[in-house]
């Protein structure tokens, strides 16, 4: 789809291929933005300069492999300009502060309980801060693990391993009658 859009912006109707591609990324690339350097209203307003250089750049965009790990680098690369601007040193992955984590409603969603939901956002939020972002880029955004080690500048194999731990503490500090399978 995201693919679909970037070559709209070359050759069909780019106006409205913009307005999606904001509509279907603004809050994605908003949460890893805010992340990132912890200030809301400049994380907007880095994100709404990601979508100006998508905009500048449109000519260019049919010569990208993956478009959404591209939207990912450059919303990193703003991110970074910003605090080196500031000269704020960005302190890492693992210094990250936290991010709330939400599902969207889709029918599989739906059934999870509010109870259910609120220990997986509490567990989630225990996360280390790498390990939160990973999770966050892979099981949010969809994101496979190779895409999320090129936006991270990690090893593939970092990911994994990272999506792994964050899989089993969050499993780990469920209740058991919310497990599946399991009864009150």
């Amino acid at each position: 789809m995201i693919a679909a859009l970037f070559i709209r912006l070359v050759e069909g109707d780019a106006e409205k291929a913009l307005e999606e591609l904001h509509h279907r990324y603004y809050f994605p690339l908003l949460g890893f933005v805010d992340a990132m350097i912890n200030h809301r209203e400049a994380a907007e307003e880095i994100v709404n300069d990601v979508f100006i250089i998508i905009w500048k750049r449109r000519e260019k965009l049919q010569f990208v492999r993956n478009p959404e790990v591209y939207l990912f680098v450059c919303a990193k690369n703003e991110a970074l300009k910003y605090l080196q601007s500031r000269r704020i040193t960005f302190a890492g992955l693992d210094e990250l502060p936290d991010v709330a984590f939400s599902l969207e409603r889709n029918p599989e969603d739906i059934l999870i309980s509010a109870e259910t939901l609120q220990h997986i956002n509490k567990a989630i939020a225990a996360l280390p801060p790498r390990c939160r972002m990973i999770f966050r880029l892979v099981k949010q955004n969809n994101l496979k693990y190779r895409e999320v080690a090129e936006v991270l500048d990690l090893s593939e194999k970092t990911v994994e391993n990272q999506l792994v731990i964050a899989l089993k503490k969050i499993s780990g500090s469920l209740p058991v009658h919310l497990l599946p399978g399991r009864k009150k």
